[in-house]
């Protein structure tokens, strides 16, 4: 349900374009409910790519009159490649491909060579090919779409005020946003070609306008199926939005913005980006603005003596979670804004020289820092990968990132059904991509925890669904709360716990010992300290790493 009418929601569209600059025109339209948000909606736009979007809607309306075959090859010439831009131009005179990958590569890499191969096979004459489209745009009731040029050709653009003001193309958010709920309702074309242009829409690869900000994590799945288009002074995005929360089309449209920069950080870029959010949150009821969408695929990777240690940023880290999206403000007062302490998604993974999966899998250790820390501090501080090369572990290291420097033992996604698993299965798929392990296969689990990590280790225990992998856990002075499911674990399983405590947690520890009784006794080890609370780390991490078993080690 909407949070606010439908005047708030338009307010905070103009303060965002006051913010960012621009010309803006947008309309989203609710799916279900068939609520409208509209800012200049009927105003025409320059389309520059957007344009493709009907172009493709035209080539699937012959497709169904069977007057073209997708699967009809096209040769590539010189001419064509000179012509146009984009990958095709790497490919050799002569090359082929067929209709339907021309429609691909020019829906999800906006490739203008192959733009141009679709536009010459709808007919045989320039003007033809133009009112193919046009007139298509017509009979679906649209009244101000039309394209106006083929792709990077001179001699074929008109002198009229359209083609001046315009480009190649020419649209109004109502009109995109009426063909795109034609398509969701599936009335666009035949069921079947509806179906195949909505995948080839999902598979678009520029994703920083519509979908940026949405908050995939606080969603059972959510879809964009968009089409973008930009050059100069103009930022387009235009889209399906499908998520268990709502389903909604949506039209963006930034012209006359001053920022000419090409990349993610252009400001009229930002606006539509912020602008998506907005109505996101209009819909849904959400709050916030920069759960920012970011490349999870690329791994930095740092060498050590004994190993290397990796980074990336991964949709199964522990953050952003929505249960923090406005930050955190402790019984003291403390307040912990979103970002910097909720917003890193970034998982570090050390990996020993001479790590071997086995022919069950690999060996994986995961470890929840405390307060006041991050996972790079934890890299940084407490020998951990000192500690797994002196015992010849053969293991990976896990080190997702908590409440960044932050005094909350909330584990984010390490609270949800299933979230330790969803972590595990990022880390080994990421370590195939980068060739560490040949499958993602698992063996044995490892859950370790420092102070405040206490509570996602306890959590992941109860219901991170590795529970059968799980064979040992080391709590560094953490035994904070959560007694019933660290209880539960140990008394299910056939694993061990240990645990080292600071005089502050003496009571805590004890309580726990004395109602651990039977065959799970002897496999509780407890043991008091007199060392630092953050040095508990260094001085049991190798001690108990010593007492794993074969499977563990690398002799």
């Amino acid at each position: 349900m909407p949070t606010g009418n439908a005047s708030a929601i338009i307010e905070e569209i103009k303060k965002l374009e006051q913010e960012f600059g621009g010309h803006l025109g947008v309309m989203a339209k609710n799916l279900a409910t068939g609520e409208v948000v509209a800012y200049r909606a009927d105003e025409r736009f320059p389309t520059a790519s957007a344009i493709k979007f009907p172009v493709m809607t035209a080539f699937f309306h012959l497709v169904d009159q069977k007057k073209i075959d997708p699967q009809e090859k096209v040769v590539l010439h010189d001419r064509d490649k000179k012509q146009g831009s984009g990958i095709l131009q790497l490919l050799s005179e002569g090359s082929s491909l067929t209709l339907l990958d021309a429609v691909r590569l020019m829906i999800t890499l906006s490739d203008n060579t192959a733009t141009n191969l679709v536009l010459d096979r709808l007919s045989d004459t320039h003007d033809g090919r133009m009112s193919v489209v046009n007139d298509f745009m017509v009979t679906q009731g649209l009244k101000n779409t039309r394209i106006l040029n083929r792709l990077y050709s001179v001699e074929t653009k008109k002198l009229t005020p359209e083609g001046i003001r315009y480009g190649i193309g020419v649209a109004t958010p109502e009109d995109m946003v009426m063909l795109l709920e034609s398509l969701f309702k599936g009335t666009l074309a035949d069921s079947s070609s509806c179906k195949v242009m909505l995948e080839i829409l999902k598979q678009q690869s520029y994703r920083e306008m519509i979908p940026r900000f949405l908050p995939d994590h606080a969603c059972t799945y959510l879809d964009v199926a968009n089409k973008t288009g930009g050059v100069n002074e103009t930022k387009v995005d235009v889209g399906l939005v499908f998520s268990d929360k709502v389903n909604y089309t949506i039209a963006i449209f930034v012209d006359k913005h001053p920022d000419h920069r090409e990349g993610p950080e252009n400001q009229a870029v930002l606006l539509a980006a912020n602008v998506s959010r907005a109505i996101w949150n209009h819909f849904t009821g959400m709050t916030g603005y920069h759960d920012r969408k970011v490349i999870s695929d690329h791994v930095d990777w740092n060498a050590l003596p004994g190993g290397n240690w990796v980074i990336w940023r991964s949709t199964a880290a522990p953050f952003p979670h929505k249960d923090r999206v406005n930050g955190f403000t402790t019984s003291n007062g403390t307040i912990y804004p979103y970002n910097p302490h909720y917003a890193d998604s970034s998982i570090t993974v050390f990996i020993p020289d001479g790590f071997k999966e086995s022919p069950e899998g690999s060996n994986v250790i995961v470890h929840f820092h405390g307060h006041m820390n991050d996972n790079m501090g934890v890299l940084e501080q407490f020998g951990m990968p000192q500690a797994l090369l002196a015992q010849k572990i053969n293991a990976l290291l896990v080190l997702p990132q908590g409440p960044y420097r932050a005094r909350d033992s909330f584990g984010g996604k390490m609270e949800d059904e299933g979230g330790l698993r969803r972590l595990v299965e990022d880390v080994l798929t990421t370590m195939k991509r980068e060739k560490v392990v040949k499958s993602t296969s698992l063996r044995h689990v490892l859950v370790t925890a420092h102070s405040g990590g206490y509570r996602p280790a306890a959590i992941s225990l109860e219901k991170g669904g590795l529970s059968d992998k799980i064979t040992d856990v080391f709590l560094f002075d953490a035994l904070y709360g959560q007694h019933e499911y660290f209880r539960n674990w140990l008394e299910r399983s056939r694993g061990n716990l240990y645990g080292a405590y600071t005089d502050h947690l003496v009571d805590e520890s004890t309580a726990f010992e004395k109602a651990t009784s039977g065959e799970p006794k002897a496999r509780l080890h407890f043991a008091p300290t007199r060392v630092d609370h953050n040095a508990v780390v260094q001085e049991f991490f190798g001690l108990w790493l010593n007492q794993l078993g074969r499977d563990w080690k690398t002799e």
